[in-house]
This record gives C-alpha cells, sequence and structure tokens, in this order.
C-alpha cells in the first residue's frame, strides 16, 4: 500500500495537536523506524507533553479512519496476484502497530497473505531479523527459502540479517539503502523463475 503519505499526515496532525509542528523532511526520516525509536528522536530535539504509547496510538487510531483512501502502489496487487498463482506462501510483516496491520490487510481485500505479523508480536523489531525470521517459522520455511520486498531500509537491513533475498522496492529515489540484493523500480521486471528455481536448490 502507498501508506507513508497517509502516516505521514496523522503524524503530522497529531503532533500538531500537541505544538509540534513537522515538516515534510523530518516525517520523511520516519520510514520503517519503529515508533519508539521516532518518538525518542523528535522527544530530544523537543520534549512532546504526551507520553509515547499515546502519541502513537492516536497517530494510528487516526491512519485507521483513513485507510480506505489509501491505494495501493502501481503493480503491487497484480504482484500479489501473480505469487497466489505460483502457490507461493505470502506474509505481511511490519513495524507498525496490529491496528495499522489489520486495518491495511483488510483495506486490500485480496485473501492471499497468510498472516499480518506486526511491532506488537515481536521483542525487537526491523532492522533486528526477529520479525522475518519470527515469520518463516509460521509459514514453516527456512529463511534462505524466503524472498522479502522491503520499502524501507530498516526493512531490508531486517531481511537481509535473516538471511532472506532481499529485494528494495523504493518508494522514492531519494531514498538510500545499504547492500541488497536487487534494487528495483518494479519487482515484476525480475525473473522470478529463475528466483524461485534458486531458492529450492
Amino acid at each position: 500500500m502507498d501508506s507513508e503519505p497517509w502516516h505521514h499526515r496523522a503524524m503530522i496532525d497529531v503532533c500538531r495537536g500537541y505544538g509540534h509542528e513537522l515538516t515534510e523532511e523530518e516525517c520523511a526520516a520516519s520510514v520503517g523506524v519503529a515508533f519508539r525509536d521516532y518518538y525518542l528522536q523528535l522527544h530530544a530535539r523537543r520534549p512532546l507533553p504526551v507520553a509515547m504509547e499515546d502519541w502513537a496510538n492516536e497517530i494510528n487510531a487516526l491512519y485507521v479512519t483513513r485507510v480506505a483512501e489509501v491505494r495501493p502502489r502501481d503493480g503491487a496487487f497484480a504482484l500479489v496476484e501473480a505469487f497466489a498463482a505460483r502457490g507461493l506462501a505470502q506474509a505481511c510483516v511490519s513495524n507498525s502497530g496490529r491496528a495499522v496491520v489489520q486495518a491495511n490487510l483488510a483495506a486490500m481485500g485480496l485473501g492471499h497473505f497468510r498472516f499480518g505479523l506486526s511491532r506488537e508480536d515481536v521483542v525487537h523489531g526491523k532492522p533486528h531479523p526477529e520479525p522475518y525470521l519470527k515469520a518463516a517459522g509460521m509459514l514453516g520455511l527456512p529463511p534462505e527459502a524466503c524472498a522479502v520486498i522491503e520499502d524501507s531500509p530498516t526493512g531490508a537491513r531486517s531481511a537481509m540479517a535473516a538471511g532472506m533475498l532481499t529485494i528494495a522496492w523504493p518508494q522514492s529515489p531519494a531514498v538510500v539503502f545499504d547492500a541488497v540484493d536487487h534494487l528495483v523500480e518494479d519487482p515484476a521486471s525480475l525473473d522470478w523463475d529463475a528466483l524461485c528455481r534458486l531458492s529450492l536448490s
């Protein structure tokens, strides 16, 4: 889902309510970063008069009220359908809270994801490998048999640390990734037949 602009709007609106004006650039720095870590960054620059958990809950609640307006990324749903047609097991692994993950999955209405794994389902969020390793275990797959498509450097670090094939699909060319297996403008351009054979070898 092309959800980052909507997360940014919710964050800007909530912070504004506490007298803390955020720029688009400051919001862009939050992509893929856990709420707690980003809250601490903001709080260190200028204290927020609200507890982290309440702040995060307000942002999530506002985002969920607008989720019907969030549009898919170009080609994303077609890719999910193509993977389903291949019989590939799919899951959503996110650093967002459970309410947001569930709202996004419901808004997609695709039915091809086995489950959604949220930040609340793990001890360590991304960039730690735990989220992707836990998802692989829930799918009954070894990490080396898994491919990850990520739009954030934080998520890509998590997938690489988990030992999975990592494909970076940035939403903006300005986003800089560390070393990944593939950096693409469109994941559909990859040779998925070859990638699937590689994962089975």
